[in-house]
């Protein structure tokens, strides 16, 4: 338990709402959401016996009772194909379905942020939302099972020691470089927890738990001439299209997230026909954020949509109470690393304003806009990655060869553990580092700390989207070409204004220093 924490909480009790909020943990442990830390009389219990599931007050719970079932959803979720936007109908067609083998192609066609599962006596599998959005972690601690969305929840109940790989890679001096705070493999930090992996079930059958990989399920079909790329990018529009149609019929008060960059601007294009119903914001949190700021406001003055700026403090004494904050997000994201001061000031400012019901945010499009390739300059990878590889793609290590080796062997549990290369079939397997590690492991993360702010849905995390989108030919996702091509399709007018922004981080120096660093690191033999 961090006794700092909790002494600074019941001495400054306004902000106890915010630790671990928005969270849910399902358990046999016999416990109640009470009025102590950690729960602090802000969540709510359901009992599925033998099982309890606890959740933040806002948090939905959706249950299905069958005769021998009890099929759950903690999040929110709808289907862009159904056009179905009420999870309650969305979880009794899934158990429908699910009799005699859970339907992944329902569970496939599902956009949102959820961890959903079935119960069935001491028996129970989960699974997350496409690309792991919805943080989850599982493992028995004392003979109990933890299912839940932050790994210091179970470990302040249970009294947890950080792992030591895990302590001594977070300490290392190079760990915060290349996309932040996340851990390898299924690692959390604690060896008793592992992280669920997105395109996987965990089942455990009363004894131990086993993983389970749905997706990829058969070989991608990639496009092979013009008419095939067109159709592809017809389709894909109207799912994005239908996914915001839907998002209005769930929140009053939605507002995208834009920028001048291709993600969000693909996103706001997809609006296009209920404009009406959104409004747009964006930040200031370091002056080069003023340019995309400024052309966010250009696009949604263009179309008549309200646009709000959040100006962020430019020092930590301007944000109340920024010490405890801090330390409450950091534990909420698993003391694995730290935050930058722009980053918690921004975050901190948007928790205290009234910013909106919820955010559309653009993540996720990095999976489709084959984003190893960006990064490192790379025009090819191995059509088999090594456990080697994934550690070059995933850190700079330099001196420190043990750590080098040690993340090597996690990373070849993940591969054994899910099973990743038996179902690799055709795909580019650079795409699922970064949908499974990057994106479930760094940006779950990630989002389960932005939750405090308000609300967030993101509208590429669809799995058949996604798979759909994957069909396109390397160099035109490498290129942004198809992200270009659904923009002008969906708002041909956007689409002539040609505002784009690039990262400034994306320098071609940067990328020929990563394409470097991944082919030596990847070649040494230690």
């Amino acid at each position: 338990m961090s006794e700092s924490l909790r002494d600074k909480l019941l001495a400054q009790t306004e902000l106890q709402k915010h630790l671990f909020e928005k969270g849910f943990l399902i358990t046999d442990a016999e416990l109640a959401a009470g009025d102590t830390y950690p729960f602090f009389g802000n969540w709510k219990q359901f009992e599925v016996a033998p099982y309890r599931i606890l959740a933040y007050h806002t948090v939905p719970v959706f249950l299905e009772k069958r005769e021998n079932a009890v099929y759950f959803l903690i999040g929110h979720a709808y289907n862009p194909f159904s056009m179905e936007h009420e999870e309650g109908r969305i979880l009794s067609a899934f158990a429908e379905a699910s009799a005699s083998s859970l339907d992944w192609d329902m569970v496939d066609e599902l956009t949102g942020i959820f961890i959903m599962g079935v119960i069935r006596g001491r028996q129970i599998s989960f699974w997350l939302d496409a690309s792991g959005m919805q943080f989850g972690c599982y493992g028995e601690v004392n003979g109990k099972q933890y299912i839940t969305s932050h790994m210091q929840l179970v470990g302040d109940l249970c009294g947890l020691k950080t792992d030591p790989y895990v302590d001594r890679l977070i300490r290392y001096k190079w760990y915060h470089y290349m996309m932040g705070n996340y851990l390898p493999g299924d690692l959390t930090c604690f060896s008793e927890l592992k992280r669920i992996i997105p395109n996987t079930a965990v089942h455990f059958d009363g004894n131990s738990y086993q993983v389970e990989r749905f997706y990829p399920r058969k070989e991608i079909k990639m496009c092979e001439n013009q008419e095939e790329y067109k159709k592809v990018i017809a389709q894909a529009c109207q799912i994005m299209q239908n996914t915001m149609a839907l998002i209005p019929m769930k929140w009053a008060l939605p507002a995208i997230s834009l920028t001048g960059g291709i993600d969000s601007n693909t996103t706001f294009a997809a609006a296009n026909g209920n404009y009406e119903k959104y409004t747009t914001f964006s930040y200031i949190s370091m002056r080069r954020e003023s340019v995309d700021a400024e052309k966010a406001a250009q696009i949604s003055e263009k179309f008549h949509v309200p646009h709000h700026v959040w100006q962020i403090p430019e020092t930590n004494d301007a944000v109340p109470d920024f010490d405890l904050y801090r330390d409450i997000l950091l534990h909420n994201d698993g003391d694995i690393g730290s935050f930058s001061d722009s980053d918690l000031r921004k975050k901190i400012t948007l928790i205290r304003e009234d910013v909106c019901d919820v955010e559309v945010k653009s993540w996720i499009s990095e999976t489709i806009r084959a984003y190893a390739y960006k990064y490192f300059g790379k025009k090819r990878f191995p059509k088999s990655l090594k456990p080697r590889n994934y550690t070059s793609l995933y850190k700079i290590f330099f001196a420190n060869r043990k750590l080098v080796v040690e993340t090597d062997h996690h990373f070849e549990d993940y591969l054994k553990k899910t099973e990743l290369k038996e179902h690799l079939f055709n795909y580019d397997e650079s795409d699922f580092f970064v949908w499974e590690m990057m994106h479930g492991g760094k940006c779950g993360l990630d989002i389960g700390v932005m939750k405090s702010c308000f609300d967030i849905t993101i509208p590429y995390n669809n799995r058949k989207l996604l798979d759909l989108l994957l069909q396109v030919p390397l160099e035109k996702r490498i290129s942004d070409q198809h992200h270009l091509d659904m923009k002008k399709q969906m708002n041909p007018e956007l689409y002539e204004m040609n505002i784009r922004v690039v990262n400034l981080n994306e320098t071609k120096a940067r990328k020929r220093m990563a394409g470097i660093y991944y082919t030596v690191n990847s070649l040494l033999p230690y």
